[in-house]
């Protein structure tokens, strides 16, 4: 296997052709240390940079309302006050996530109300990503580990959230994907809604 050194020089080259370099990266948990690599003989020991969380299916007819919008309030502030995370934060990466809606499914896997992928769910202790309480309990505490990864950057955090903290780490910062770049200024628009404030 064949990994990249990221010298000044060329490191702005990756920036712009990472979309169409494939980079794919392994992770060392005992560390917490990423090393990033153009090629990958076997996807069970490196995982692509980026993968799309793809777009978020609803039923025919959904349509968010206040009353909804205000259905998980409880769990919310439970979830806020157990893992030690902005409650507005967690209701802002709901909305973007799902609008609200339990029965959510992305076109990639990612579901429920904060579209937890497979292996998400199972990392946070999820069994059934539809319930509610598991699903914002679980997505919440991921949440708080972006945070505290990220050295409670919110920004870097909901970019990791939504990007997985690879890409992060790899661009020292949020990701030059559209999705991400999109998804992290929904996060700010929707806190600052709720609040009256800006989030970063």
């Amino acid at each position: 296997m064949r990994f990249l050194v990221l010298f000044p020089a060329i490191f702005s080259f990756f920036l712009i052709f990472a979309d169409t370099v494939r980079i794919y990266y392994l992770y060392e948990p005992l560390s917490d240390r990423y090393t990033f690599t153009n090629q990958c003989a076997d996807l069970r020991s490196c995982k692509p940079l980026y993968v799309t969380k793809g777009e978020v299916k609803h039923k025919a007819g959904y349509k968010i309302n206040p009353g909804r919008e205000n259905q998980f309030d409880e769990i919310i502030k439970s979830a806020s006050q157990k893992h030690g995370v902005d409650f507005f934060l967690i209701k802002s990466v709901i909305k973007a996530e799902s609008l609200f809606d339990t029965k959510a499914v992305s076109s990639a896997g990612a579901k429920g109300l904060m579209q937890l992928m497979p292996d998400t769910a199972a990392e946070v202790g999820v069994k059934n990503v539809f319930d509610a309480e598991q699903n914002i309990m679980g997505g919440t505490k991921y949440l708080k580990k972006m945070l505290k990864k990220f050295k409670n950057n919110a920004k870097s955090a909901v970019a990791g959230y939504n990007a997985g903290p690879a890409a992060v780490v790899y661009y020292d910062g949020v990701p030059p994907f559209d999705e991400t770049m999109n998804y992290v200024e929904k996060i700010h628009d929707f806190y600052k809604i709720y609040t009256g404030k800006e989030l970063w």
